[in-house]
């Protein structure tokens, strides 16, 4: 991914010891008592301290549900507005997170980013079964399932489908070749 990204890590993305943790040009691990307000603050912060005072990329680490982020605190549709303080600081928002996109809730609590940002928000609609480690740096996992890309007016800007590995029950297996 080109500079400069930033990825902001919940650290109950993990497994045992291990941490699924996304590495950017800025990365901050949080701790899991961060408030909505004071991760979007620093957010914005880091966007204005980057070349040309923004950021291509924001990579928000966490697990999710329709309409959710248990980034710290949590994002829901109760504080989604604070996102607009990001308004032409950041190009595009994913969301490697279990099912936010998911339905009616996931719908507009992406586009409500996306509209807030004035960019792009990237969303599955399904689990996800990534492995639990750090990542290289600038990398971004591919999505399982429907992926939904959210633009600057709310609206579904691009679709795409990609195998998923989730099976009913919870478990993640290896996709067949």
């Amino acid at each position: 991914m080109p500079r400069p990204n930033m990825a902001v890590n919940d650290p109950r993305v993990s497994q045992g010891d291990l941490t699924r943790r996304y590495r950017m040009w800025n990365t901050w691990d949080i701790a899991s008592t961060e408030s909505p307000e004071h991760i979007v603050e620093w957010i914005a912060e880091v966007a204005r301290s980057a070349r040309r005072g923004r950021l291509k990329n924001l990579v928000l680490s966490c697990h999710g549900s329709s309409g959710y982020l248990q980034l710290g605190q949590g994002f829901s549709a109760d504080n989604i507005h604070l996102f607009n303080q990001l308004n032409g600081l950041v190009d595009k928002v994913w969301l490697p997170n279990c099912r936010v996109a998911r339905g009616h809730r996931g719908g507009v609590f992406c586009a409500a980013m996306a509209m807030g940002i004035g960019g792009y928000v990237v969303a599955p609609t399904e689990t996800q079964c990534d492995p639990v480690r750090d990542l290289p740096y600038d990398m971004m996992t591919s999505f399982e399932g429907l992926v939904l890309c959210f633009g600057p007016e709310g609206d579904i800007v691009w679709r795409g489908r990609n195998p998923s590995s989730y099976v009913e029950g919870g478990a993640c297996v290896p996709v067949p070749n």
